[in-house]
């Protein structure tokens, strides 16, 4: 039914119906105290009584005991996570409570039946401590409503936090045990409540009424949930003041019921400061890891996706390198083949999947055998995209216009120059290269560096090695100035003869103390086992650089070839 009623009023006035919402522990709150106390007024002669001094005094003194370890208590929550809450409203809030505390305590012990402190204990006493007590926990809350919650303090020394609730308290004490006539009575026995302890009563619910409201106006802006307790407890507060007007006598039902009021409220402000600084920390701290932990649930998986998109394009790169390697040594020459008189026998280890060395040999016509090997810059798929145009381009420009009448190896340096310049490669990409002749006919040798900076060896027999120095420019885009900076040399071989063509990466293995292999070194293994033939040879040669660099991993593509004269 009552579900039904609610559904109705929220289709008819949403608006009205998300207000009350909001609100309702107030509406809530204000209606349960409110049904107390005025069922405790209209039922007065059912049940009103006056208790036993022994019995009332047990549970006044329970009552207001807790009471003050929950203001106690409220106060070390903040005292303790001071450095922390820099909130101004906490601290006065805390100050104020631990002096009411402590007023509360001198209320317990000079209540009429109670052994007292300084002096012995009486209705007067007691009366004038709770006013006190009742004035300053109104002022401090009314205070509060006015100070922001988000104005901080830089700092407040711990020694005034507690120093001065404390002074305070003590002085008090001191006051109203030695000098009990400075405020007038405010109980009168066989007379009940004077109209002074009344209009007190009266002005106190006036200030907790002030900051009801303003803690009310703050949460309809803030919809802060704490407020909520401090708006309960101000409402339970003001009910507990009410029922303080009433009574007659300090054991009856009134009496008793503002004690049971203000244990409740109590309750509240510490609730609100216990969530403030340890509850409501930890609520954020647990939201927080949750969020983290989707977070991180949810980067697991994007991680994977990631990772498996990853090593699917890595296998794809894998794949293509894999192409690449075979494409690039299907163009490159046989290892091992003769042209009539001349034997060839190469090796050639690239440093990645592709490199960027290059060579090859061309019949022209049945005499010439043209030749070539370089090494372009860099390594892996540009270089090895560049070696694919520098060898065709070669093949293209070895002949005039298509015929059988070839150019010489300087003049195909200069075309293969002036063709790079025209391309659009980067112009941080180079080439360096050697390109010449064999004539098969008399064994001679004519070739034009293109900056190759490693110099041809020749075994002469009898461990004879010649070195055949040469100079040249790289094939590189600096324009036509450059183009006729390439020479040409010319070499006779005999038969017997064998020559060494080679890139740097093969002189520049390192071994375990960095040393280079060098071509002083190269040079002995030419005379050593240059008697051989090719292929033996370069078993020798191959063997002589693992044996130099030990297990070091070599830092540029390997790469040569020998050619011996029949």
């Amino acid at each position: 039914m009552n579900s039904d009623v609610s559904d109705k009023m929220k289709k008819s006035n949403p608006i009205i119906y998300n207000q009350l919402s909001d609100y309702k522990f107030a509406i809530i709150s204000f209606l349960v105290s409110g049904l107390i106390f005025y069922s405790v007024r209209f039922l007065e002669k059912y049940i009103y009584q006056v208790f036993g001094t022994n019995q009332y005094l047990i549970f006044h003194t329970i009552v207001e005991f807790a009471s003050i370890i929950m203001c106690v208590a409220s106060f070390l929550v903040v005292y303790y996570v001071g450095d922390r809450d820099k909130r101004l409203r906490i601290k006065v809030l805390a100050g104020v409570l631990l002096l009411v505390g402590c007023i509360d305590f001198w209320h317990t012990f000079s209540y009429n039946g109670m052994p007292g402190l300084l002096v012995p204990s009486s209705v007067q006493g007691a009366t004038t401590y709770w006013i006190i007590g009742r004035f300053i926990l109104a002022g401090g809350i009314l205070l509060c409503s006015f100070i922001s919650i988000d104005v901080n303090v830089h700092s407040i020394r711990k020694s005034i936090l507690v120093g001065l609730p404390l002074f305070l308290s003590l002085f008090i004490l001191y006051i109203l045990s030695y000098y009990p006539t400075v405020l007038p009575p405010l109980f009168i026995e066989g007379e009940g409540l004077t109209p002074l302890k009344n209009w007190l009563e009266y002005v106190i619910i006036l200030m907790m009424f002030i900051a009801f409201i303003k803690f009310l106006i703050e949460y309809g802006k803030s919809k802060r949930n704490t407020l909520a307790y401090m708006i309960v407890a101000l409402i339970v507060s003001m009910f507990s003041e009410l029922a303080f007007t009433n009574y007659g006598n300090v054991y009856d039902t009134y009496n008793l019921l503002g004690h049971v009021y203000k244990l409740i409220a109590s309750y509240m402000i510490f609730r609100l400061l216990f969530i403030f600084n340890i509850n409501y920390p930890y609520e954020e701290l647990d939201k927080a890891e949750k969020e983290i932990s989707k977070y991180a649930n949810n980067l697991e998986v994007l991680v994977r996706h990631r990772t498996e998109e990853v090593e699917i394009a890595n296998e794809q790169l894998l794949q293509d390198l894999e192409y690449a390697k075979s494409i690039q040594k299907a163009i490159m020459p046989i290892k091992h083949e003769n042209f009539d008189n001349v034997e060839v026998y190469s090796e050639y280890i690239a440093f990645e999947k592709v490199g960027g060395d290059f060579y090859g040999f061309e019949n022209l016509g049945s005499d010439q055998l043209s030749f070539y090997i370089g090494d372009v810059a860099g390594h892996g798929v540009p270089a090895a995209m560049m070696t694919i145009f520098l060898k065709q381009t070669l093949v293209m420009s070895n002949y005039h216009n298509s015929t059988k009448e070839f150019f010489h190896p300087k003049e195909v340096i200069q075309n293969l120059y002036r063709e790079y310049n025209d391309t659009d490669f980067p112009l941080e990409m180079y080439a360096v290269m050697l390109y010449g002749i064999f004539n098969k006919k008399n064994n001679e040798m004519i070739f034009s560096s293109g900056g190759l900076n490693t110099f041809p060896l020749i075994y002469e027999g009898e461990g004879n090695v010649r070195v055949v120095e040469h100079t040249g420019f790289p094939i590189c885009k600096f324009g036509e100035e450059f183009c006729n900076s390439f020479n040409e040399y010319t070499v006779q071989l005999y038969k017997g003869n064998k020559v060494l063509f080679y890139t740097d990466g093969l002189i520049e293995i390192t071994n375990i103390h960095g040393e280079d292999f060098s071509e002083a070194r190269l040079v002995k293994v030419m005379s050593e086992y240059g008697h051989l033939s090719p292929k033996e040879l370069s078993y020798k040669i191959t063997k002589e650089i693992k044996r130099f660099s030990n297990g070091v991993k070599p830092k540029d593509d390997i790469h040569y070839f020998i050619v011996e004269l029949h």
